[in-house]
């Protein structure tokens, strides 16, 4: 007769399927945690952007802004979320690392592997396929491009991971349980377009995606206050923004070039460039998913796969919105813009680039080898994870990094005010070398008495 004990183990012992739920996504977790932050204590690229950002969230939650970081086209993005973001990191995973900017880097990146893991669960349960699902992480989250950015504090890497998030919970078709769980959707959305504006055609997709169902079904009373509760998030988010115009004043808009590039157009000054925005998006998926062995024809390929998905998944119109929609909006959107397109612009629509590809070609394989297709496509990206990962390794870092907090470490135990932390190497125009020292409680005073210089070996000298 089996035991009391034994029953009782019985019944709490997982079956093999749900351990695996289990497992592989904290695996997935674990893993890309360790690839993305991998030795960035040596290596943190603290440049200009990161020291401006970092020195925000530094400070008390009362003195963060109430809008975005400033863009390279002029202005700021339309809300604080990013801050937010960067503030919480500071104050949970800055005091383990003394408060340095890579502790930052490592926040993020925590927070990229979780949407990862995310992904990975919210795929699993939409397609019924552990494959396609570990397929589909493993190429976005060992893309080398992604994953030399992943930590690096920088605003439109939050805005992907917000919106990686707010993808997989639509796929994990969380909104479904209540009105509250959509609108915290929604406000993850927007808060994707508060830390980069080029979100906003996946925030689209998200809120597309979270009224469609209702809509289909012709359930007013269902859709309507789905409706109104994502609008209310959207313009309570927005307050910060508003009270910041009110207190600076008319003259100074958010996203100037954007509301300038669309006047443009609509007045006939600029030309409306689909061939361009098209050519640019096709550029950043072989860019970013495919180096590097990206040499062209993704373009045909992404257009075959979109179609086929269109047609095998035509009844769950919220997958289709969040994986084709978002994709279409970005190439209306951009073909809107006058000014350059960059490759990192497009960041957060990689997982509904990379599902949309996964999932039309899978549509091709007959059911009776579904499974051995799918096995086979998760080895042959499992295979390529090492040479992403190299390739990942030699795009732009700063080595210089261990050497300042080494240098200015030592600097610091001295407790003496310094004229100056001078490098005697090179490093990029936007890195200050003072900004490590005074995080570690070190002060500059221009009327101190010595300067302090950083040699290459970590060694360092002071000069009166």
């Amino acid at each position: 007769m089996e035991s009391i004990a034994d029953q009782n183990a019985s019944r709490v012992r997982l079956p093999t399927a749900a351990r695996w739920r289990v497992v592989l996504p904290a695996a997935i977790f674990v893993l890309t945690a360790i690839a993305r932050t991998w030795h960035i204590n040596r290596h943190f690229a603290m440049l200009g952007d990161q020291i401006r950002d970092w020195g925000i969230a530094l400070g008390p939650f009362t003195s963060l802004p109430l809008v975005g970081p400033a863009t390279h086209v002029g202005g700021y993005t339309i809300g604080p979320a990013f801050y937010w973001i960067l503030w919480s990191i500071r104050l949970v995973v800055g005091p383990w690392f003394d408060n340095l900017p890579h502790g930052g880097g490592i926040g993020q990146a925590l927070l990229y592997s979780g949407s990862d893991a995310l992904l990975l669960m919210a795929l699993w349960r939409r397609t019924g396929s552990p494959w396609v699902a570990l397929t589909a992480v493993v190429l976005l989250a060992t893309a080398p491009f992604d994953l030399a950015l992943s930590a690096v504090i920088w605003n439109p890497v939050v805005g992907s991971i917000l919106a990686r998030t707010a993808t997989a919970l639509v796929l994990f078709e969380w909104h479904r349980r209540s009105l509250a769980h959509t609108a915290v959707t929604a406000a993850i959305a927007w808060s994707a377009v508060h830390a980069y504006t080029g979100a906003i055609f996946v925030a689209l997709g998200v809120f597309a995606a979270l009224l469609v169902e209702e809509g289909v079904r012709r359930n007013w009373r269902g859709a309507i206050p789905r409706a109104c509760a994502i609008a209310a998030i959207v313009a309570s988010l927005q307050l910060p923004y508003l009270i910041h115009r009110a207190a600076s004043g008319v003259g100074q808009p958010a996203m100037g070039a954007v509301t300038g590039s669309i006047a443009g157009v609509a007045r006939g000054r600029n030309p409306l460039r689909v061939m361009e925005s098209g050519a640019a998006y096709v550029h950043a998926v072989g860019f970013i998913e495919f180096n590097p062995w990206y040499t062209g024809g993704v373009g045909w390929i992404l257009l075959v796969s979109a179609v086929l998905l269109l047609i095998r998944y035509r009844h769950d119109p919220a997958l289709v919105a969040v994986t084709i929609l978002p994709q279409a909006a970005a190439l209306g959107g951009y073909a809107l813009w006058a000014g350059d397109l960059q490759d990192y612009y497009y960041l957060s629509l990689m997982p509904a680039a990379v599902v949309t590809l996964i999932l039309g070609i899978t549509t091709l394989v007959p059911r009776r080898a579904a499974r051995v297709a799918t096995v086979a496509l998760c080895a042959g990206a499992m295979a390529i994870v090492p040479a992403r990962l190299r390739f990942a390794s030699t795009l732009p870092r700063l080595p210089e990094y261990e050497v300042l907090v080494s240098g200015s470490r030592q600097i610091a135990r001295l407790r003496q005010p310094m004229r100056s932390i001078e490098p005697q190497f090179m490093l990029p125009p936007t890195c200050d070398p003072q900004f490590i020292f005074k995080i570690l409680g070190g002060r500059i005073d221009r009327q101190a008495e010595w300067r302090a210089q950083i040699a290459r070996d970590g060694r360092v000298s002071y000069l009166r």
